[in-house]
């Protein structure tokens, strides 16, 4: 029980010993709020796909049958657990009535729904199992379902405005043309460059740029934190409530999920089938509720403001979270 808490602990604390400097670099006005756009295109552009086509395209497991039916049930799973997240969320959230109360209700539909998988899931698990490469494939193909969501439902749910939902940003965006890239390398081996023996040194190319997004993601993360004053970000009860929803109860509804098929010892031998789901679901806030807050004219401050708070507390329960669903 020790070894994995604290194994996960000191994950979070590296990444969090990333936020810092972002941290000192905007209360030294040395980085501008206004940096963080660009910050944030080198990430979603282009450090992420990097990370994410190194999971399929370097020491890959072996393409098989098999494994193609495991990416459909991970998609599966992952699309039926934001769902169900999503219905928890609302329900948590009904007691928020009135127009005057809807732009934050959903805000914290949002945070209660979608979590940080890409930014910080996505690393964190590099690191949780050692950049094992099945894991890693596994929790990508949650990023698969969440960025088709998030840009479908999560949309909607900022702007209330269906015009605002966009399959062609869910099908377009950097994150799901790097994992096709990636699955298309995986799927043909002869074409791999960064498997190869013979030009190895081709690896660092996805190796260095997807090693960037730890760093950017948190960096961002930080420079966040330091744009809210105190009262902002652990004020309002209804965050605690969101933060509640996103760090534990939509692990748990995950965990229920998937618990058939642990039980009856289905996927016994590829574990990350099931806890890619969980994992994921149990990451901080995603940081698309600002951006989109920021974009669509919404609850700017106050979707920084759930945003920074959850992924501090996701320090505290990570940890636990983790020890929980790895028995």
């Amino acid at each position: 029980m020790l070894d994995i808490i604290v194994k996960v602990l000191l994950i979070m604390l590296v990444l969090f010993a990333f936020a810092l400097p972002g941290f000192i670099l905007k209360k030294t006005n040395l980085v501008r709020s206004e940096s963080l756009y660009s910050i944030s295109n080198i990430l979603l552009c282009f450090a992420q796909p990097m990370l994410i086509i190194k999971a399929f395209a370097v020491d890959p497991v072996a393409p098989s049958g098999e494994t193609l039916l495991n990416f459909l049930w991970v998609f599966l799973l992952s699309v039926a657990a934001i769902f169900l997240t999503f219905g928890a969320s609302k329900l948590c959230f009904l007691f928020m009535k009135g127009e005057e109360n809807r732009r934050k209700r959903d805000v914290l539909v949002f945070i209660g729904t979608f979590s940080n998988c890409a930014f910080v899931g996505i690393p964190f698990v590099d690191m949780f199992t050692g950049g094992d490469s099945e894991a890693m494939m596994y929790v990508t193909v949650f990023n698969v379902a969440f960025n088709l969501l998030i840009w479908t439902l999560g949309a909607y749910l900022i702007t209330q405005d269906k015009k605002q939902i966009s399959l062609k940003k869910a099908l377009l965006n950097p994150c799901t043309i790097g994992s096709v890239i990636g699955f298309i390398l995986f799927l043909v081996p002869e074409i791999n460059i960064f498997n190869m023996d013979e030009v190895s040194e081709l690896q660092q190319i996805v190796t260095y740029a997807g090693g960037m997004t730890a760093p950017l993601s948190m960096l961002v993360v930080g420079v966040r934190i330091a744009e809210l004053s105190p009262r902002a970000m652990f004020a309002d009860k209804t965050i605690y409530l969101a933060a509640f929803v996103r760090l534990i109860l939509s692990a748990a509804l995950t965990y229920l999920l998937i618990l058939p098929f642990r039980l009856t010892g289905v996927f016994a031998e590829t574990p990350y089938v099931l806890l890619a789901p969980v994992i994921a679901m149990a990451m901080p806030p995603a940081a698309s509720v600002v951006a989109f807050a920021e974009k669509m004219n919404g609850e700017k401050e106050f979707s920084a403001a759930a945003y920074a708070t959850g992924t501090i507390l996701s320090v505290v329960t990570l940890p636990f979270v983790m020890f929980l669903v790895t028995l």
